[in-house]
């Protein structure tokens, strides 16, 4: 036993086994997701009203200049009545991240099986589930997802094509790939205040690395900043931030929020390393990472300065943070923190892998004879399948799907479908719902006819309103 746990087949078996875990009742309870009161019936009930164009535009000049995320949610599912779309958008909102995670596992280790950039993943993702603020917001809640989870792996895609883009022979792949860039980097700084300040720091800080460090004038980052400008100058234009940012008095105020930031980055921190098995990760990366550097087409990626690597890190966790500060003067929501999450766990690992390949260049301490015995590995494996078994987060998931919490919720939901279009009246009362899974459900219907949840959702089905009971 002692002898497999040695070898690399078995490892990366693992990882997998630890990806199934992470991947299966996601994707089962993609199968049972709805449209949730909040927000998601308003971008439609706001279409049928004033058409798609016009609603937008609602948007962008009343509330947000976030452009792209105001295109995504106008265009959900419910514009064609549907609401069962929901399911599949989630579904394929689980499979898009996993590959986005895939395919940058595969351009940094080319050398690497498709097992290995798969166990690669799993114990990413697992790690991700086990400690992630809200699972609804991330992957289930439409209003949320696109404006959070859905850059966050198209950011990781860019990340795959920036890397992609420097190995290409000049002539027309190239060409098309550095306007994939671009729109990435369009698209990402339309969805949200939080992955602008990310894909600004990543695209100035290439810049300033190629021309500062590698003293460089690369004109792919030059054009690469100059889309992020133009999308910054259309986000920060729109006459709704201000409208947004003018809510709260502690708003705008750059000490504050500054030190707030630092404070909550602190504390999360914190609570990643302890409360996870994160730091049993991260004996096994660093016993793998001397095995990796033996390619130098893959050392080549971890060869920068370490105070370039933390100082990026540091600052991509902190631009999260400050804009909720800064912009409304309170703490980021839990969509998120869950997007700091996931960046910190990425940039915890690129770090380490950084800081391992100067002591592997070196030999310092014998980097590259490192070796962890097979009785350790063992007692490592035990220690994060009893983290998985603790987890919160994975109770909750499993439990919704196989104790049929979901399934009773999806059916609740399509029963109060069904009795919405046929009562007649433009005020229509629905029983509060019974299953509520916290893996899914964010939020009842309103009790009151006037409040915008209730119009909303009237104006879809076609009613004034749709009030939830607040009587038997």
């Amino acid at each position: 036993m002692l002898k497999t746990l040695q070898k690399p087949l078995f490892q990366n078996l693992f990882n997998i086994g630890l990806l199934i875990l992470v991947l299966i009742p996601l994707l089962a309870l993609a199968c049972y997701n709805h449209p949730s009161p909040v927000d998601d019936y308003c971008y439609i009930d706001t279409v049928f009203k004033y058409g798609y164009f016009e609603a937008m535009n609602f948007y962008y000049t009343g509330w947000t200049g976030r452009y792209f995320g105001i295109l995504m949610n106008h265009s959900n599912p419910l514009i064609l009545k549907w609401p069962g779309g929901f399911k599949l958008l989630s579904f394929l909102l689980i499979l898009g991240l996993t590959s986005s995670l895939f395919a940058l596992a595969k351009e940094v280790f080319p050398k690497w099986s498709r097992l290995g950039s798969f166990g690669l993943v799993g114990g990413l993702l697992f790690l991700f589930i086990l400690k992630i603020a809200s699972i609804a917001e991330a992957f289930y809640w439409m209003a949320a997802f696109v404006t959070y989870t859905v850059p966050n792996a198209l950011t990781i895609y860019w990340l795959v094509v920036m890397l992609r883009w420097y190995q290409l022979p000049k002539g027309g792949l190239k060409n098309f790939t550095s306007v994939l860039a671009g729109f990435l980097v369009f698209a990402v700084i339309g969805c949200s205040e939080t992955n602008l300040t990310i894909m600004v720091l990543l695209v100035a800080g290439w810049w300033g690395y190629q021309l500062v460090i590698n003293r460089t004038w690369d004109w792919f980052a030059v054009f690469l900043v100059a889309v992020a400008a133009f999308s910054c100058y259309i986000f920060f234009t729109s006459p709704g931030n201000l409208l947004r940012m003018s809510g709260n008095p502690e708003g705008r105020n750059i000490p504050f929020s500054a030190m707030q930031s630092i404070k909550l980055l602190a504390r999360l921190s914190l609570e990643w390393m302890t409360r996870t098995p994160l730091l049993v990760f991260t004996i096994l990366w660093i016993a793998v990472l001397p095995k990796i550097f033996v390619n130098q087409q893959t050392m080549r990626y971890f060869s920068v300065p370490l105070w370039v690597a933390v100082l990026a890190y540091f600052g991509i966790l902190f631009v999260q943070i400050f804009p909720s500060y800064y912009g409304i003067g309170i703490e980021p929501a839990p969509r998120v923190i869950n997007s700091i999450y996931l960046y910190f766990l990425i940039g915890w690992f690129y770090c380490l892998a950084v800081l391992v390949r100067y002591f592997y260049q070196q030999d310092f301490l014998g980097a590259k004879n490192w070796y962890l015995p097979p009785s350790i590995k063992l007692v490592l494996a035990i220690l994060i399948v009893v983290s998985a078994l603790f987890s919160q987060n994975f109770r909750m998931v499993y439990g919704d799907w196989l104790r049929g919490r979901a399934a009773a919720y999806d059916s609740e939901l399509k029963q109060r479908y069904a009795y919405i279009e046929n009562t007649p009246g433009d005020r229509v009362y629905v029983e509060p719902l019974k299953a509520r899974p916290q893996s899914l459900f964010l939020d009842d219907a309103n009790p009151d006819p006037k409040h915008w949840w209730a119009r909303c959702m009237g104006g879809y089905f076609g009613k004034k309103e749709v009030v939830l009971k607040t009587n038997p």
